[in-house]
């Protein structure tokens, strides 16, 4: 496999791209300028100047974090960029933290991929402490 390069920088055409090749609801240009400019944290994976991966990081700062966009182009699952991708934003939550301070990290693993998360320590809801998570789209 060729050299893949982690930035922190991504259009938003190639935001639009990774989105709609793996099935993610389509999004109004103005939602995606305002998601890039509006999260915390960002890791994109390239290779050859070409935009296979990304993870994005909405972060209040203190104790509560959620991973949205865990994306890589279909093409390039099972190489371990998806594992990159996610050690890399891990270890910037970890990071932020002092001694004695925890961070909550949430996630919507798609459907039939919450294996991959297990392997980072999410774990599957609900269970006998936590309830399902739960989500809805609202539309106007």
């Amino acid at each position: 496999m060729k050299p893949i390069e982690y930035t922190n920088v991504l259009s938003v055409r190639d935001y639009e791209k990774l989105r709609k090749a793996v099935g993610f609801k389509v999004l109004s240009l103005r939602q995606m300028e305002r998601a890039l400019k509006n999260q915390a944290y960002l890791v994109v994976a390239k290779i050859d100047d070409e935009t296979v991966g990304m993870v994005r990081l909405i972060f209040d700062g203190s104790y509560i974090a959620v991973l949205v966009d865990v994306i890589v182009l279909p093409q390039y699952q099972r190489q371990g960029i998806g594992r990159e991708l996610m050690g890399k934003v891990l270890s910037y939550l970890k990071n932020s933290l002092v001694e004695g301070e925890q961070i909550l990290v949430l996630l919507m693993a798609a459907k039939d991929k919450e294996g991959f998360y297990e392997k980072f320590g999410f774990i599957k809801r609900p269970d006998e402490t936590y309830g399902a998570g739960m989500s809805q789209w609202l539309v106007k």
